[in-house]
């Protein structure tokens, strides 16, 4: 009787609060939406960003020396391949060269050029004579690092997904031209990070990205939490919102509650029977905040796209959405309480006798 009596004083065509009620659950219902596509597109740019370091910079898992041909046994589902890596100059500007065969796969695209010998960022293609002097350390006769200058044949220009922050710091050579003593790694890719525990267990040595990444890491952790930091400040204002929702909301309901006191129904019934309205009201915001969701997550998709220069796809974040909307339930019984303690100090007749 009581859940029927609340459903009626929302929804019921005969009342005469039905345009307010839809209002405050449509006002919900944005407020809810908009966090939600936020979210959404803060993760997508995030984990954006980790899976283009794992794919170009850093990979999944980095092993000391060639052991290729095992990892290909055992991870036959997974993307292994060899390469080196040193630091190198460049009429006083530094570089990273990277030695790489015909099966490497660190998301390197050949812009220009046949891709033959040294690969260098764009910019550099196109303002060099063709050739660039590298002073790199090699091993000399006595087997200690020495530099040598050499000068290399540029035969293409390379972009990735990292953009200008990555390429305008790295060369790359063939893997056949890499000087005596600079060691090589096996990277793989595709397969979980934490499989690095057990292969260190076996005796191999080798860092995950998360590992090579420690500091960056770190950084986008604190990030996501500011990030959620910012957020909680937007759900603030949705409360003192729905705070005042409620205040509205009971205040041109106080005499039908005081109606239905005279009519026989407990006091305390009669106010729970529109906290449990407020609440409906609410339930109804938070449905139609999802749907509003679904159909705000293509824009977010092309906010996002338009950010990276790439097609994005963004999921609906569920875990986000139950949790702000458990939140908004539980603050708008804890208001409808407080709002039926201040009505609850009024005398009936006197309310009654309010026009």
């Amino acid at each position: 009787m009581m859940l029927f009596l609340a459903f009626r004083y929302s929804f019921s065509r005969t009342g005469d609060h039905r345009a307010r009620v839809m209002r405050i659950a449509a006002a919900a219902a944005l407020s809810l939406a908009v966090l939600m596509v936020t979210i959404s597109v803060m993760e997508y740019l995030q984990a954006g960003r980790f899976d283009r370091i794992r794919d170009v910079q850093s990979f999944d898992i980095v092993l000391d020396g060639d052991c290729s041909e095992e990892m290909r046994t055992r991870f036959p589902d997974a993307s292994v391949f060899v390469y080196g890596e040193t630091e190198a100059l460049s009429e006083g500007r530094p570089y990273i060269v990277r030695f790489i065969g015909n099966d490497y796969d660190g998301g390197l695209r050949t812009v220009l050029g046949d891709g033959s010998a040294m690969l260098v960022p764009g910019s550099l293609y196109l303002n060099s004579s063709g050739t660039l002097m590298l002073t790199m350390l090699t091993e000399g006769r006595s087997g200690r690092m020495l530099p040598e200058s050499r000068e290399y044949r540029i035969s293409g220009a390379f972009s990735t997904s990292l953009g200008t922050s990555f390429d305008s710091s790295m060369l790359f050579l063939p893997l056949d031209e890499m000087p005596q003593g600079i060691g090589v790694h096996t990277a793989l890719k595709g397969i979980d990070g934490k499989v690095i525990e057990d292969l260190r267990k076996e005796g191999f040595s080798g860092e995950s990205w998360k590992e090579q990444e420690a500091g960056l890491y770190s950084a986008f952790a604190v990030e996501k939490a500011m990030m959620y930091v910012v957020l909680s400040l937007l759900f603030v204002i949705i409360l003192v919102s729905t705070a005042q929702s409620v205040r509205v909301f009971f205040s041109v309901r106080e005499r039908e509650m005081a109606e239905l006191v005279v009519l026989g129904l407990d006091r305390r019934r009669a106010y729970l029977v529109f906290i449990l309205s407020s609440v409906l009201v609410m339930l109804t915001g938070i449905a139609l905040g999802l749907v509003l969701t679904y159909l705000m997550i293509p824009l977010g998709a092309a906010y996002a796209s338009s950010i990276q220069r790439a097609e994005a796809s963004l999921s609906v974040p569920y875990s986000s959405f139950l949790f702000f909307s458990f939140l908004l339930v539980a603050f708008t019984v804890f208001f409808s309480a407080m709002e039926e303690r201040k009505s609850g100090r009024k005398d009936i007749m006197e309310v009654l006798s309010n026009e």
